[in-house]
């Protein structure tokens, strides 16, 4: 099994990211968050910003679109209601801003994506969509056109419907700046029959670069339950084999191939 890397922590984020934020969800700030150190060896914590795990996310971006050096992956566990919804779509709002980059947010959950779509939506930001069975075939159509042409930078869609398709069905000549894979703890807590697709994820994404011809980061969130929260957040970037490592309860390495 791959060793997971160490983790380098940008020690701030850049001012116009900051600022950002708050033109976007208008926080003055980014909150503080609690993880652990490195549950290999014990459940020492230490105390980082949110604007540190953004500011990681989009330096890895900024490392394959630049090209020169091999993105790392990430992957996120986090309790629900610690923000890392925000670690995301950020990173997704500052890469189209700045270079025109588009972020696929895979969910397997439809509730889910609609309501942070609207959420987005409801606080000013209209360069996100989503594309479900709940969209008659012209809507879909529109919602690809938008993010062929550029209109769209946040882009929302299932598992199933991803593997459908080549991908140059939904983003024509776009670039892919990050594809974050969300919900992920569905595979490896109520295991694989119950999103089949989630499965082969690993398989497609490591080939999506081949057929891509260049490299994105993909970043993982896996939610925690009700009963592990006080664990906190624990990030670690991963090698891209198609095989997806979560750190579990005690610290101890499983792996879960998709």
């Amino acid at each position: 099994m791959p060793v997971l890397k160490e983790r380098h922590l940008p020690g701030e984020c850049r001012q116009s990211v900051t600022e950002l934020l708050k033109e976007t969800y208008g926080y003055d700030g980014f909150r503080n968050l609690e993880i652990y150190d490195d549950l290999f060896k014990n459940r020492d914590t230490l105390c980082i910003s949110q604007g540190q795990l953004v500011e990681n996310v989009i330096r890895e971006a900024e490392k394959a679109y630049k090209g020169g050096e091999q993105p790392n992956n990430i992957l996120l566990t986090a309790p629900t209601g610690a923000g890392k919804s925000l670690l995301f779509q950020l990173p997704a709002i500052y890469l189209g801003k700045e270079y025109n980059l588009l972020t696929i947010v895979v969910s397997p959950l439809k509730a889910l994506i609609v309501d942070q779509v609207e959420g987005l939506q409801d606080v000013g930001y209209e360069r996100v969509a989503y594309a479900s069975s709940d969209l008659s075939p012209e809507q879909k159509m529109e919602v690809y056109r938008a993010v062929r042409e550029g209109e769209i930078d946040l882009f929302y869609l299932s598992p199933e419907l991803l593997l459908s398709y080549d991908i140059r069905h939904f983003i024509g000549n776009r670039r892919i700046g990050m594809v974050v894979v969300d919900e992920a703890h569905t595979v490896t807590t109520w295991g694989k029959e119950f999103r089949v697709d989630y499965w082969f994820l690993g398989r497609y994404l490591d080939a999506l670069k081949q057929n891509l011809g260049y490299s994105c980061p993909y970043r993982h969130c896996r939610v925690e339950s009700q009963r592990r929260q006080r664990y906190g957040i624990r990030y670690h970037p991963l090698p891209a084999n198609g095989t997806l490592h979560t750190l579990c309860r005690y610290g101890q390495a499983q792996e879960h191939r998709f």
